[in-house]
């Protein structure tokens, strides 16, 4: 005997069907909220850098709401991927993608939080090139996001992104020349170190950012 297996009830049938789409241009949104903030760290950043020390706490604290717009974005990433199992690509991976993005706001944030230190009453050398290094490795970010629903493979991403990474490593070297550094004092030479670590490790955000970016073209195109 031919048993027919039961018809889903009303409404169950379109449910089904829904759960089972690809809703491609969620994750792309919120990749692009997650950009946007982190455009928004930069902005502050060069603020920081042309505004006298006095004004300098104030303006920082606004990089500790940034991070925490940021944090909500990558928690839309996360409940986009709890209910869409079909994803535009590896899941893994798309969880990275948001993932770096945060954690990239919450490095700048930490960059600015001792660029507004009070030791420094003169920028140190080689900051403002450093923050434009910065700004540069988002753009090349913000491009990769907007053309990633078209094209997975972007080695140029990758390439582009270690090369700028390098700069800002050179530029610290730079930043630290204690020679000047030590005519200001303990205390300026210390805040320098800290700075320039803080911007190395923004930088190598960007470059974790960039394997994922690896990962995908391998995989997927």
């Amino acid at each position: 005997m031919h048993i027919r297996p039961a018809r889903p009830g009303p409404g169950q049938e379109e449910r089904m069907r829904l759960k089972r789409v690809p809703q491609d241009t969620v994750f792309y949104e919120r990749l692009s909220d997650l950009v946007g903030q982190m455009r928004q760290c930069n902005l502050v950043l060069a603020e920081l850098s042309g505004i006298e020390v006095s004004e300098r706490r104030q303006v920082a604290d606004r990089l500790r709401e940034i991070g925490d717009q940021a944090d909500e974005d990558m928690g839309a990433v996360l409940r986009a991927l709890r209910e869409n199992y079909i994803t535009p690509f590896d899941r893994n991976d798309l969880y990275l993608l948001g993932h770096h993005m945060r954690d990239i706001c919450h490095l700048l944030h930490g960059a600015g939080f001792v660029l507004a230190s009070e030791a420094f009453d003169e920028l140190p050398s080689g900051v403002l090139e450093t923050l434009a290094v910065l700004s540069n490795q988002t753009d090349h970010t913000s491009r990769m996001v907007t053309r990633l629903p078209g094209k997975l493979d972007q080695w140029d991403y990758v390439d582009s992104i270690n090369r700028l990474t390098y700069q800002v490593e050179a530029l610290q070297w730079r930043m630290s020349d204690a020679v000047p550094n030590s005519r200001r004092g303990l205390t300026y030479m210390t805040a320098v170190s800290q700075l320039g670590q803080a911007f190395v490790r923004a930088a190598y955000g960007f470059t974790e950012l960039g394997k994922v970016v690896a990962a995908i073209a391998i995989k997927e195109s």
